[in-house]
């Protein structure tokens, strides 16, 4: 398996003219296995109540989701800049809809596994993530405001790999994803009931719904019977479009991040420092 390239390949908005101008309809239909199933959703009701966009220092944007009052769940490649440095969330938005919004946060630390940092391949042409620590591309904020006392939030998985495996044999590897793509930064798209297609041995979870950049981060739900979500994976990246026909996009399934994810939210924070490798707390 080759690396992945960060700054090309994988689901993060940078945001410049020169981002926005590789964008193209052509391109995207083919990311898009042909047919973009993408729908606008209001994200006035549950799950997506609870799904926000990040911004980070350098002004990049990735999707998060709120799984404790004061913890969003998001993609650790969202915190490399183009030189390969570390660059914290800023902020976190929720309720997004064009140019309003319902509720806004600072963010107070943002913690990236140290070895994922570490194992970064740094390039004449980018950063590349080694398939050795891709399944590591996991990253959690905390925020100053507790947003999820009023958006609420959402559950993650909690068996390990055997019992993602039947849970996802009994829904039929039907799940859903959303987030806030290149195309349509302010608002939200959904991709309903799209396809996961594997669980590698590395624990990430291949699937085929509908993301481009700016949906690096965004949850893969199992929604059940009732309209109970609860967050399976979490997106990671995607091929190029030259590679398609080849690859699925890629996602981090909830048992590679579970007991860190429970370590952070339930940790004791002083909130005194400023930088570490391994996170930073921003004031």
């Amino acid at each position: 398996m080759k690396p992945v390239k960060l700054l090309l390949f994988c689901c993060v908005l940078f945001l410049s003219n020169n981002s926005l101008a590789l964008s193209s309809t052509a391109a995207h239909k083919i990311l898009f296995f042909g047919k973009d199933d993408r729908v606008r959703v209001e994200p006035n009701h549950s799950p997506w109540l609870t799904v926000g966009q990040l911004q980070t220092r350098s002004r990049t944007i990735c999707t998060g989701t709120l799984v404790a009052d004061d913890v969003v769940l998001t993609a650790a490649h969202c915190f490399i800049d183009e030189q390969g440095r570390f660059d914290p969330a800023v902020s976190f938005t929720v309720g997004l809809w064009g140019k309003q919004y319902a509720a806004r946060s600072k963010a107070r630390q943002t913690q990236v596994n140290q070895s994922f940092l570490k194992g970064l391949e740094r390039r004449s042409d980018g950063i590349y993530i080694p398939p050795k620590i891709a399944a590591g591309d996991f990253a959690f904020v905390r925020l100053v405001t507790p947003l999820g006392k009023t958006r609420g939030t959402v559950p993650v998985f909690s068996g390990n790999r055997a019992a993602l495996q039947q849970l996802m044999s009994t829904q039929k590897w039907i799940v859903t994803q959303g987030g806030y793509p290149v195309d349509d930064q302010t608002h939200l798209r959904v991709h309903q009931r799209c396809r996961a297609t594997g669980l590698l041995p590395d624990g990430r979870l291949t699937h085929r719904c509908d993301t481009l950049e700016g949906n690096s981060g965004s949850p893969i739900f199992i929604i059940d019977s009732k309209g109970q979500a609860t967050i399976v994976a979490l997106q990671s990246s995607a091929p190029t479009v030259a590679r398609r026909n080849k690859e699925d996009n890629m996602s981090i399934s909830a048992p590679l991040f579970y007991t860190a994810l429970q370590r952070f939210t339930h940790r004791s924070q002083p909130f005194l420092g400023s930088e570490r490798i391994s996170g930073v707390r921003t004031r």
